[in-house]
């Protein structure tokens, strides 16, 4: 049995390596279809130099390949055509065909065309693409034929040469489809823009005029424009310019020299490093760059970087890029998908022993510095294969975690890890994600009134796509006491502050009636910035609307002076005070000795504080790492994926929130540790009588 599972281990590490290697004929087209998810046809031509091709479905939209196609040999093409102008010889045809799939074929075009220095030095060497550069490939690819602007946002592990291929795509689009392709390349520092400036002097000079209808024996180079030192254009021999397009090569240092150009394609390179200064904002930079582009189908602009924040301009970026917002299509390149970064196994069949064995220690296991149960989440999760997994160990005896995360992130989480030890496994974070899915219903819940006692009355659901509910079960009025529970993060209204959390707890599942593995679910979730008297009305009005919910507001922001939430602090202790008069399922704790020594016995919500922060985190690890309920929705578990312990204090990573983190860990305090398991009712006042004094106290910043 185990001598199977180890030989399935090495049979998928195998099927992992045959992507990697990115085993494809440039020449051919063969294995090209797979690798670029695109649609290739087969091309016969005899007397061609190579007779067999598989060349992309949008090539045969050219005339002279459909009608050589149809011939069968350009022998044939040249002898039953009709020419008006002189007959060509078979080397003139067969240069059209060549430069025709140069335009078409990327891939074809690259290895021809285009020499670049080999990784371990000595002479250059055609440039054939790797599997992380054709993944990237194909995302370009897939945007140009859909006729709008090539935009990527690229968030990479090191030393695959991302950047060399984004560079010399923007050459192909000058060379083959726009001659007035202008592009500029914004480095992140001098040094850097002069090793890409060499890069592709050297390009043009070794590429082939012909490829231009040019005379065999020109000769190219990449020659200034004007005096600036930093515009260059493509000149022959004799110093004539061949091309109207113009290369434009700059630094983030010095952001002036690329500021208002005319053109149509922009490099954004190592924008995770760039200086970030009241006088130098990337942002800034990027914003004056961009406004002097041209925006029609074959613009392009790609910012690409290793991340090295959690809090910058380039992560801000990227998450509004994932969330489908501002423009750029991003792009993941994990340390597991390049094949720098793999490790020799003497013994392969050891090896899968070895990780399958310690597949669910949640401790180190020897010399290795991460857990057995980690390894084997690269395996399972990210598709690492065998040999970047031992590389990996070996690398990490070298550097911290944060480090590891920076310079070969696993996903794209983990790429923006800084410092600090992270607090949820990424195991258990990555399992749970795969059980997300999105909401049943989008909209907003709407009373008879926005405040006071009214807001219970006439409840009812108004869809709407922006609006602030997601929902994925609506309320069900079976007569069940204790079934949901309620719980509000607070945070500002204003788009600067933390976001207010509040989420929905359906804990039927608790009930005897389903067994003794049944678990909690959330159900619905409000995630905005908002007033707080709003907040609460609204948060009251959700939990009215689940059976009366128990509703648990924090209350660490009413009670302690914190500058960051701008809280007004009485005024919200106020409002809880008229919610608590109407609203007979708002949660209350025990009040504080000098609090009762004054006749005070009760405080109105659940206060986070050094006790009980500690505590509701520890046990939503808990809850996590056994699956102790239902989560569908990201926002939870993206926030838990960066969520560090930071020398003893649990936090969010500069920049970074963590209310719906907090939402969830006051909601399955509460739903889990206080409330009494939940019972059929025979009548709904019985249910409202039902009221839980808990001795902990608070959430976070809403």
């Amino acid at each position: 049995m185990q001598d199977a599972i180890y030989r399935d281990i090495i049979a998928e590490n195998e099927r992992r390596w045959e992507l990697l290697r990115a085993d494809y004929d440039p020449v051919t087209g063969e294995g090209l279809d797979v690798l670029l998810g695109e649609k290739r046809v087969k091309l016969e031509i005899d007397d061609f130099a190579v007779p067999v091709q598989w060349i992309p479905e949008e090539m045969m939209q050219n005339k002279l390949v459909r009608e050589v196609a149809r011939a069968g040999s350009i022998g044939k093409y040249i002898e039953t055509k009709k020419w008006k102008y002189g007959v060509p010889n078979r080397l003139e045809i067969e240069r059209r065909l060549r430069r025709v799939r140069h335009k078409y074929d990327f891939c074809y075009w690259a290895f021809f065309c285009i020499r670049i220095k080999a990784k371990k030095g000595g002479k250059r060497i055609r440039f054939k693409l790797n599997y992380p550069q054709l993944t990237v490939l194909a995302e370009c690819e897939r945007l140009r034929r859909s006729g709008v602007s090539i935009d990527l946002i690229i968030l990479k592990a090191r030393q695959w040469g991302g950047s060399t291929f984004c560079f010399f795509y923007q050459v192909w689009l000058m060379f083959k489809w726009d001659e007035f392709h202008s592009f500029a390349i914004a480095a992140h520092t001098t040094t850097a823009s002069e090793t890409i400036l060499t890069m592709l002097k050297r390009a043009i000079s070794d590429y082939p005029a012909w490829d231009l209808g040019l005379p065999d024996e020109t000769s190219l180079r990449l020659a200034p424009l004007g005096t600036t030192g930093h515009a260059f254009v493509v000149k022959d021999q004799g110093g004539k310019q061949v091309l109207e397009g113009a290369i434009f090569i700059g630094t983030a240092e010095k952001p002036d020299t690329l500021r208002s150009k005319d053109i149509a394609g922009v490099h954004y390179s190592e924008v995770g490093i760039w200086p970030d200064t009241p006088e130098k904002r990337p942002e800034d930079l990027v914003a004056d760059i961009q406004g002097g582009m041209l925006d029609d189908a074959l613009s392009m602009q790609v910012m690409e970087s290793s991340a090295k924040s959690s809090d910058d301009f380039f992560h801000e970026v990227w998450e509004q890029s994932v969330a489908g917002e501002g423009g750029y299509t991003p792009v993941f390149v994990s340390f597991a998908k390049i094949e720098h970064d793999t490790k020799a196994i003497p013994d392969l069949k050891e090896f899968a022993e070895w990780l399958w064995e310690h597949r669910n220690d949640e401790t180190r296991n020897g010399k290795w510095r991460d857990a057995g149960k980690y390894y084997w989440w690269l395996w399972e999760s990210c598709g690492a294969t065998l040999e970047h997994i031992n590389w990996y160990r070996y690398r990490r005896l070298k550097l911290s975690f944060s480090k590891m995360c920076n310079e070969a992130p696993a996903t794209p989480e983990q790429a923006f890890i800084t410092a600090g030890q992270k607090v949820f496994d990424p195991f258990d974070v990555a399992r749970k994600r795969e059980r997300c899915r999105p909401p049943l219903m989008v909209g907003d819940l709407i009373s008879d009134a926005k405040e006071g006692p009214e807001i219970l009355n006439n409840i009812r659901f108004i869809p709407n796509a922006d609006g602030q509910l997601k929902i994925w079960e609506e309320p069900d009025d079976s007569k069940i006491n204790n079934r949901y529970v309620v719980a509000v993060d607070i945070g500002g209204p204003n788009d600067t502050s933390d976001y207010s959390s509040v989420r929905v707890l359906d804990r039927l599942m608790l009930m005897p009636d389903f067994g003794i593995n049944g678990k909690p679910n959330v159900v619905a979730e409000m995630h905005y910035h908002c007033d707080h008297d709003r907040l609460a009305y609204d948060a009251a009005r959700l939990a009215e609307w689940y059976g009366h919910a128990k509703l648990v507001i924090e209350s660490n922001t009413l009670e302690t002076r914190d500058k960051e939430h701008n809280a007004d602090e009485e005024g919200f202790e106020y409002i809880l005070d008229i919610l608590g008069s109407f609203y007979n399922n708002l949660y209350m704790r025990s009040a504080p000795e000098e609090d009762v020594r004054q006749g005070v016995t009760f405080k109105w919500g659940f206060h986070t504080n050094t006790n009980t922060k500690p505590k509701i985190i520890d046990n939503l690890k808990t809850c996590l790492r056994d699956d102790l309920w239902d989560e569908p929705s990201t926002l939870c578990l993206d926030e838990m994926s960066l969520y560090v312990d930071e020398k003893g204090k649990y936090t969010a990573p500069p920049g970074k929130h963590d209310d719906v983190l907090m939402a969830t860990a006051i909601l399955l305090w509460v739903g889990l540790k206080e409330m009494p398991i939940p019972t059929w009712s025979k009548t709904r006042k019985e249910e409202k009588k039902t009221v839980i004094h808990g001795d902990t106290s608070g959430l976070t910043n809403m």
